[in-house]
């Protein structure tokens, strides 16, 4: 059920011109720094499921098998979804890192700092760090960095209300110190740190040369990046690889003295296909893939010649949910009968039994157990009597007739089957709707102008809710594709990022869960899981660490970091 995600809108985000676009990140300031792993994933470690055995080793190349391609890889046009996070995370450092206890704690910077009333942040950069071309990564860097995310037609809307778009240079300023900058908020902003972070939507973590960016132009930069990360960009082929080496001027170095990287080459290949995905790793051709179908998830854990580890276990952050996303505005979606005779008539437990292939579990909104922000929220559980009562309340409103109603995915039979394996499940309580196979590029176009009624998608993936902030606030306009604009959903947004309080933001973002069970824009079908699987030679993919040792939050929606990933 996950054919139709965050990657079809965030790649059409560029139509939307000066209207801007962009996805999001955030919650909790500082951290102790601790390390002791959460109780539910405590198996996981003691297996060294992704954790290195023994010593590290240097030298080799990893190939990682991605589910899709990109469409650029600057941080101020880009949509990094997790294929785009990957990508970033090779040729790019974030500001910030979330360890292992779903806390910020610097990575680039040496520290991330607010006033007491969180209206300012101040950034601090870790000295003696250079781009792969030699700029330093300095004050008058992460000002310039600072200022295009503020004025790019894409990030701008994860700052609008909240920064000053208009005059960047007067919402970020330099700060006390050579090495830092101030950013000036107009409404207090308690998690903005998590934004730092570089995960979905995060892009304004990822700091980049300010000399290849005005050298050669954006369209250039976009397809030849240049950052301080782990390796140096070497070629794009898109649709086929995306190849690095390693930056052996690294800043990172191992508790052994080793400079990280520990390998040579790094690539990643986009294999749409997940079953030609699965047989490129286990014929050799890629070493390492990330996958969230089920059928596939199946003979991954079976296979014990591989070594895989699912997020379904994490305690940190909200992971993907699949679902049904509805048009809000769309003159017959907008009738709430249609939508609870929907949200009645899905049976979830049919779904992750046939389709998620008991993988998956139920959820009754974006944030499943053990998220803190879990609660109870009312929405509708399957009951096929209500779900007829409802439409057929819904039908006497168009004299008895049903009028055409679109369910539309992408155009492959993975997409086609499930499907058609949902519209069986809707003509038991009446419902006929046409299925509608087209390319991701005019669905793109659908889900910006609102010229949809209903489609599958993925979405929600993070560790911190205020990362969905544009994806729910009524400011968003087609930003919130669902076009559900809920002034109560706002208040709870805004409430929930102003306070310091955590109590207050699980309360608020529980109630959101809440608004959503009434108003159903989403049609809930399951919680989505991600697995890793990997040859047993690739060692530490699932044990990234913080500059200071301390472990770093592991594989989330199918990223990880290759930075300390060795061959043995």
């Amino acid at each position: 059920m996950s054919e139709i995600d965050r990657r079809t809108f965030l790649k059409g985000t560029a139509a939307l011109g000066a209207a801007g676009a962009s996805a999001v990140l955030l919650d909790a300031c500082g951290g102790n720094g601790s390390t002791s792993p959460p109780p539910t994933l405590k198996k996981n470690v003691a297996e060294h499921v992704g954790v290195g055995v023994g010593k590290p080793k240097l030298g080799g190349s990893v190939t990682f098998g991605t589910e899709a391609e990109e469409a650029g890889i600057d941080p101020t046009y880009a949509h990094f979804d997790s294929t785009g996070v990957l990508y970033a995370r090779a040729v790019y450092d974030p500001l910030a890192i979330v360890d292992f206890n779903g806390n910020v704690q610097p990575y680039l910077a040496e520290s991330i700092t607010p006033n007491s009333d969180y209206t300012k942040w101040v950034i601090t950069l870790r000295p003696n760090i250079v781009f792969h071309d030699g700029t330093p990564l300095d004050q008058q860097a992460l000002l310039f960095c600072m200022r295009e995310f503020l004025i790019s037609a894409l990030t701008n809307f994860a700052f609008t209300n909240y920064m000053d778009v208009k005059n960047p240079n007067k919402a970020v300023t330099p700060g006390p110190g050579p090495l830092s900058v101030t950013l000036n908020m107009e409404q207090p902003w308690v998690p903005f740190e998590y934004w730092l972070a570089g995960y979905i939507g995060g892009q304004m973590a990822y700091v980049f040369s300010p000399t290849a960016y005005q050298s050669k132009g954006e369209a250039y930069f976009n397809t030849h990046p240049v950052g301080t990360g782990p390796f140096v960009f070497q070629q794009w082929v898109p649709g086929s690889h995306f190849s690095l080496t390693k930056n052996r001027h690294y800043w990172r170095k191992d508790r052994y003295g080793n400079r990280l990287p520990y390998v040579d080459s790094w690539t990643y290949k986009p294999i749409p296909d997940v079953d030609t995905r699965y047989s490129a790793l286990e014929s050799g051709e890629i070493q390492i893939m990330h996958t969230d179908y089920d059928p596939i998830i199946q003979q991954v854990i079976a296979n014990s010649s591989l070594a895989s580890l699912g997020d379904n276990s994490l305690s940190v952050g909200e992971p993907d949910i699949d679902f049904i996303m509805i048009n809000v505005a769309d003159k017959i979606m907008s009738d709430i009968d249609l939508r609870k005779a929907l949200a009645y008539g899905t049976n979830q437990a049919a779904v992750c039994r046939d389709l998620g292939k008991n993988i998956t579990t139920p959820t009754n909104g974006p944030f499943p157990a053990p998220s803190p922000f879990h609660s109870d929220t009312g929405y509708p559980q399957y009951d096929l009597a209500k779900a007829k009562s409802y439409f057929k309340a819904f039908l006497s409103r168009y004299g008895g007739k049903q009028p055409t109603i679109t369910y539309t995915t992408t155009n492959t039979t993975q997409s086609q089957a499930d499907a058609s394996y949902m519209r069986a499940m809707w003509q038991a309580f009446g419902l006929n709707v046409q299925i509608a196979q087209v390319e991701q590029s005019s669905l793109i176009d659908d889900a910006l102008q609102g010229g949809y009624q209903m489609f599958s998608w993925r979405q929600f993936a993070n560790v911190n809710p205020d990362l969905n902030y544009i994806f729910w606030a009524t400011t968003s306009g087609p930003i919130n594709f669902a076009r559900n604009y809920d002034p109560i959903i706002q208040k709870a947004l805004d409430t929930a990022r102003q306070s310091g309080d955590p109590s207050v933001r699980a309360a608020e973002y529980e109630k959101i869960a809440h608004r959503f069970a009434v108003d159903l824009p989403y049609i809930y079908t399951n919680r989505d899981v991600w697995y890793i699987a990997a040859q047993k030679s690739i060692q530490n993919w699932n044990n990234p660490t913080t500059p200071t040792g301390g472990r770093g939050l592991t594989m989330l929606s199918g990223i990880i970091w290759p930075t300390e990933i060795w061959v043995s």
